[in-house]
């Protein structure tokens, strides 16, 4: 299924704005700096939950595998316990989908693609994947986001509709969100903070920070020599040299205790859940 935007909904968007610049500030849980959030955390979360189904049928649904989604499930859940945003509780989920990406919705939904996972080689390359996504969430960097690229006013519009009873509006709303959060581009600096901060979360839970530097080695060789096949999932991040440039000297200098020769303890584990991937994904690994 595609999902089409739709039009902006009523003529109540300019006071309801203004209500919200009137108490919109708030601080970022991660950089501890002040950012002006339109929405309420309840409204984000609400945002979130009834994009979500729509969001998944896009690509592909869920894997039905119920021991690759624990799999999942629990490297997420360990890195976000690190996180600095308690706010919201965050959930993972294995996609369908043979097109290697990873996306956070609004609220704490955390997704990655069976056709990222079949890439990787070991355990912390993950981590590093779902570290990324839940620093997107914690610095709220998907909410600013849909905020510039919808227009605030529509966001705060959406946002009432999805936390109100009104179904019809509701299901509107969902709609629009999760086709925004399909087109969404982060900018440099969201990119470049979620890898930095995807790192620290690893530390915290035991994993080898190096992950997050080898998966994006694999990702630049795989898009250099096959432009088209990763065009999506590099759409809308910085160029991936300056990607791996910085995330390289961030482990250096803020983790010299680990290598990246170390080997990973969890990679047979990986290797096994990789070998449930269904078998038209594997194809493309």
């Amino acid at each position: 299924m595609k999902l089409h935007w739709i039009l902006p909904l009523g003529i109540l968007v300019v006071p309801v704005t203004l209500a919200a610049l009137a108490g919109g500030c708030s601080t970022n849980p991660v950089t501890g700096k002040k950012q002006l959030i339109l929405i309420s955390t309840e409204q984000e979360v609400a945002l979130g939950a009834d994009a979500a189904p729509q969001f998944e049928d896009e690509f592909g649904g869920l894997v039905g595998d119920a021991e690759l989604q624990a799999y999942v499930r629990n490297i997420g859940s360990r890195l976000a316990d690190h996180s600095d945003r308690k706010d919201v509780q965050y959930e993972f989920a294995l996609l369908a989908s043979d097109i290697p990406n990873a996306f956070a919705l609004p609220g704490g939904k955390v997704y990655v693609t069976a056709g990222l996972m079949v890439l990787m080689t070991n355990e912390r390359q993950l981590a590093g994947v779902l570290g990324h996504e839940i620093t997107h969430v914690a610095a709220k960097h998907n909410v600013m986001g849909m905020q510039r690229q919808m227009g605030a006013a529509v966001l705060v519009e959406l946002a009432g509709y999805a936390a109100g009873s009104d179904k019809a509006k509701a299901a509107e709303a969902a709609t629009q969100i999760a086709s925004g959060m399909v087109n969404l581009k982060y900018g440099r600096d969201d990119e470049y903070q979620a890898d930095q901060y995807g790192c620290k979360y690893m530390a915290k839970a035991g994993y080898n920070p190096w992950g997050v530097v080898e998966l994006l080695e694999v990702l630049k060789s795989l898009h250099d020599n096959e432009p088209g096949s990763l065009g999506e999932l590099f759409q809308t991040h910085p160029i991936t040299s300056k990607r791996i440039e910085r995330a390289r000297g961030i482990v250096q200098s803020e983790y010299p205790q680990y290598s990246p020769e170390s080997p990973d303890p969890n990679a047979g584990r990986f290797i096994k859940m990789r070998d449930k991937l269904p078998p038209h994904i594997k194809k493309h690994g």
